[in-house]
């Protein structure tokens, strides 16, 4: 590995923290999608999914990125090009070197990493470790709702996740907060291509960009928005996610102040939840 394949390899590891999205080998072509949208929105530059599956070593591709295409990498988490980030990183040359973590509101952490290729030793580590455990064992692990997915040349031992009332009702106060801070990406990321909303007055909206598109263009904004009193009941892949919701702000420039019960349809597919309907119904004031 030279020293700019290592250091692509640490900006996908920052990547990865920055948006929380976790391990990049278990995203998808969405996850791609939405990324090529956050990184056009903060740096005004467009990297297309394609590209970006490309860097990451989903679409096979022989040739590094031009000097452009990293450039715009970096500074979508806070360095100034390319040749700064290689700088703030010893050139990709030292056995430990220091990254600068950017987090979400602008400012700087630094860490000191002492394994210049972390990936690939966790890799081989894992190989080794499942060489020499013993079949009972395996098998022990495979009962308790264990898994082995193979990536690779490599093993990795990882634990089969499944629909839970727990991560559902996450999936459902992640999506409130992404409402109450007017993260229109994260909004989008969360509901399904066909969602649907059901408004108090029996309107019905569809499409997950009914939010974002309001919020942006400003006939939404929200002031507050909590929720309480949860619910939830599961029927295999589908929850039914109902909670009490306060919520106030402007709408088309007036102001609003509602008290209504909620309940998102929420449906498990290829790993994670997404809203599939959304019904509003308005509690009168006593």
């Amino acid at each position: 590995m030279n020293n700019d394949e290592f250091l692509i390899e640490k900006a996908i590891e920052l990547f990865e923290s920055k948006t929380g999205w976790g391990d990049s080998d278990e995203w998808t072509n969405r996850d791609f999608v939405i990324l090529s949208e956050k990184i056009q929105e903060r740096t005004r530059v467009a990297l297309s999914h394609v590209t970006l599956k490309r860097i990451w070593g989903k679409v096979k591709y022989d040739s590094l990125p031009n000097t452009h295409t990293l450039d715009t990498l970096v500074q979508f988490l806070g360095f100034e090009n390319w040749r700064d980030f290689k700088s703030q990183n010893g050139n990709g040359a030292a056995s430990a070197i220091t990254v600068k973590q950017i987090n979400g509101n602008g400012h700087g952490q630094t860490i000191v990493v002492n394994e210049p290729e972390p990936k690939r030793k966790t890799l081989i580590l894992k190989s080794i470790l499942f060489i020499t455990i013993p079949v009972v064992l395996i098998l022990l692990i495979i009962s308790n709702g264990w898994v082995l997915v193979t990536s690779g040349s490599a093993v990795k031992v990882k634990p089969a996740i499944g629909p839970t009332t727990e991560n559902a009702l996450a999936a459902d106060q992640q999506l409130a907060r992404a409402l109450q801070r007017h993260d229109t990406l994260g909004i989008f990321r969360l509901l399904d291509k066909d969602w649907a909303v059901i408004s108090t007055t029996g309107g019905v909206g569809e499409g997950p960009s009914i939010f974002p598109d309001g919020i942006r263009s400003g006939y939404l904004t929200r002031k507050t928005y909590s929720l309480s009193e949860p619910r939830v009941r599961m029927y295999e892949n589908i929850a039914l996610v109902t909670t009490k919701v306060e919520t106030s702000g402007i709408f088309q420039g007036k102001p609003f102040e509602v008290t209504e019960r909620q309940t998102d349809v929420w449906r498990w597919k290829d790993g994670e939840w997404k809203c599939i309907l959304t019904h509003e119904t308005k509690i009168p004031k006593a």
